[in-house]
C-alpha cells in the first residue's frame, strides 16, 4: 500500500475504493517509524495533514475534485507555504516562517494534494549532500551510511522509503536528478522554468531583489505516471509572467528514433556502474527499433560550460548574502575546486562578487554555449548521458575524494559536471532508473531532449519504463 502512486491513489479515492485519511494515515505512521534513521523530513504537521485528508473525504459528489484530490504528498523545505519554517538549514534563517505560499504549492493544494510535509536540504541547497547546522544529515534508505543526495536529498529518500507518493523538488545543480539517481527515482527537470516570484527560495521574499537562472523546479516520482500528473499540475502556463509556457510532444514510438550518447565530459569518464547501465539501455533502443549514436562532448566546449554555470552559480548564491557569507562560501568550496580537475575557482569568485560586469559576460557566453550545444544536438531526437559518475557515496561531510572503481575521484568531478551540462543549457531532462548494482545501490541515467520538448521526453520515459526500467523498493 504504501507503494501505491499518486496516479492510483487518486482514481481509488475518486471511486470510493479508498480514503484519503487512510492512506494519510498510513504515510504518517510510516515517517513515524522510519524518519528518524532517515532524517527525510524536517516538518510535517500530522494533525493538519489528517484534517485536510478529512476534508477531502468529506467532499460532496457534486463537488469539483482536482486531479491529486485526497493524494499525500511532500515538498522541499525551500518553498514558501505560509506558515511553515523555510530556512534552508541556514543559521541566520533559523527563525524563518513564510508568509505566503509559493504558486507551485498552492497549484498542489488547489487539486487536492494532502502536504505530509516539509523536507531535508543541505545548507543554502548547496551541495550534492544533505546536511547542515540546522538538520540531521539525511541518509540514503537503500544504505543508511551513504547519502541520498542534494539539494532534494530528503525528498528523494522520503519517496523511495514509502513516506510519500512524488517529492516537488527543485535542480540548479542536479538538485533534482543526482537524488533521483542515488534514490532509484524518476526525477524530471522540465526546460528550465524557474523565476524569481514564485516561491522558491532563494531569494527570500522580503529581500525585494532576486533573479532565477538555471533554476529548475519539478517532480521526483516513483512512476512516469507521478512524473507526468505532477507535471500536469505543476506547470499550467502563467501567461501573465510568461513562464511555465506550454509544451508540446507526441508519443514515442522508437521505430526511427536516434537517440545520441555520451559517458564523459571534459576528461572525465563515468564509473563502470554507469557505463555498464548505459550500455544496457543502448541495447533496449536499439531493439525497441532506434539508433543510437555515440558522440563526443569537445573539452575546450564543456570547459566552457562548466566556467560559466561556476559563476551564475555564484550568482545565484550569492544574491542577498552578506559580503562576509558570500566568502565563508567561497572558502567552504575553495578546497574541493583546488582538487577538481574542473578549472573554476576564479569563475565562483567572480559569481559571488555580484559583479554586473561578470554576470553579464557569464549570461552572453551562456547564450553563446546553448546554441552551439543545440547544433552538436540538432540531429538527435534524445541524448543519453551519465547523471554522476557513480552511484551514492559515503556521507563525506569534508568533501574528500570518492573511490570509484579504484581510483580517487575529486568530489566536485564525481558530483556535477554531468548535470550542470544542462543547467546551463536549460534542456529537459528526465533521470531513469536502471536497477542496482552488485552492491545494492541504484543507478540512474540522464536523458535530455530539445527545449520545450517536454512531454515528448515524458512519453519516451514511460516508453523506457513499460521495458523494464522501473523504481525498486528498498529493504528498510
Amino acid at each position: 500500500m504504501e507503494y501505491l502512486s499518486a496516479s492510483e491513489i487518486a482514481q481509488q479515492v475518486r471511486e470510493g475504493k479508498l480514503t484519503s485519511v487512510d492512506i494519510t494515515s498510513l504515510y504518517l505512521e510510516r515517517i513515524k517509524e522510519h524518519n528518524e534513521k532517515l532524517q527525510a523530513y524536517v516538518f510535517h504537521q500530522p494533525e493538519q495533514a489528517l484534517a485536510g485528508a478529512k476534508h477531502c473525504d468529506q467532499s460532496g459528489e457534486t463537488e469539483e475534485k482536482g486531479l491529486l484530490h485526497g493524494v499525500p504528498v511532500s515538498i522541499k523545505e525551500c518553498y514558501l507555504w505560509e506558515g511553515t519554517p523555510t530556512t534552508l538549514n541556514y543559521p541566520p534563517k533559523r527563525n524563518y516562517r513564510a508568509k505566503e505560499t509559493s504558486i507551485l504549492v498552492k497549484r498542489l493544494l488547489e487539486q487536492g494534494a494532502v502536504i505530509l510535509g516539509k523536507t531535508n536540504v543541505p545548507t543554502l541547497l548547496s551541495d550534492s549532500q544533505t546536511f547542515g547546522p540546522l538538520y540531521p544529515t539525511a541518509n540514503n534508505p537503500f544504505d543508511l551510511t551513504r547519502t541520498p543526495g542534494g539539494s532534494t536529498g530528503g525528498g528523494a529518500a522520503a519517496v523511495a522509503a514509502g513516506l510519500t507518493t512524488f517529492e516537488l523538488g527543485s535542480d540548479i545543480g542536479g538538485s533534482i536528478r543526482n537524488p533521483s539517481h542515488y534514490c532509484g527515482l524518476f526525477g524530471f527537470k522540465p526546460t528550465q522554468n524557474g523565476y524569481a516570484s514564485d516561491g522558491h527560495v532563494p531569494p527570500y521574499p522580503e529581500d525585494n531583489i532576486g533573479i532565477s537562472i538555471m533554476n529548475h523546479t519539478g517532480p521526483l516520482a516513483r512512476t512516469m505516471n507521478d512524473i507526468q500528473l505532477a507535471n500536469d499540475v505543476l506547470y499550467k502556463p502563467d501567461l501573465q509572467r510568461l513562464h511555465y509556457l506550454d509544451t508540446k510532444g507526441r508519443n514515442v514510438n522508437l521505430q526511427g528514433m536516434k537517440v545520441a550518447y555520451f559517458d564523459s565530459l571534459y576528461g572525465l569518464q563515468a564509473g563502470s556502474d554507469v557505463r555498464n547501465a548505459i550500455h544496457r539501455m543502448v541495447n533496449t533502443i536499439e531493439k525497441l527499433g532506434g539508433e543510437a549514436v555515440p558522440i563526443h562532448i569537445d573539452k575546450f566546449l564543456s570547459e566552457r560550460m562548466l566556467k560559466t554555470w561556476t559563476k551564475l552559480l555564484g550568482v545565484m548564491m550569492g544574491q542577498g548574502l552578506p559580503w562576509l557569507v558570500r566568502k565563508m562560501f567561497y572558502l567552504k568550496f575553495s578546497p574541493s575546486l583546488k582538487a577538481s580537475s574542473l578549472p573554476a575557482r576564479k569563475e565562483l569568485k567572480q559569481g559571488l562578487s555580484l559583479s554586473f560586469q561578470h554576470f553579464s559576460q557569464a549570461m552572453a557566453e551562456r547564450e553563446e554555449l546553448i546554441q552551439e550545444v543545440n547544433r552538436l544536438f540538432e540531429p538527435y531526437d534524445f541524448v543519453l548521458s551519465p547523471t554522476s559518475m557513480g552511484p551514492a557515496f559515503e556521507h563525506n561531510h569534508k568533501h574528500r575524494s570518492i573511490l570509484l572503481d579504484g581510483e580517487a575521484i575529486p568530489y566536485l568531478d564525481y558530483c556535477f559536471p554531468f548535470v550542470a551540462f544542462y543547467n546551463l543549457t536549460g534542456h529537459p531532462v528526465l533521470t531513469v532508473p536502471t536497477g542496482l548494482n552488485k552492491q545494492g545501490l541504484p543507478i540512474g541515467l540522464s536523458i535530455s531532449a530539445p527545449h520545450h520538448q517536454d512531454q515528448e521526453l515524458i512519453h519516451f520515459g514511460k516508453t523506457l519504463e513499460s521495458n523494464g526500467y522501473t523504481f525498486t523498493a528498498p529493504k528498510l
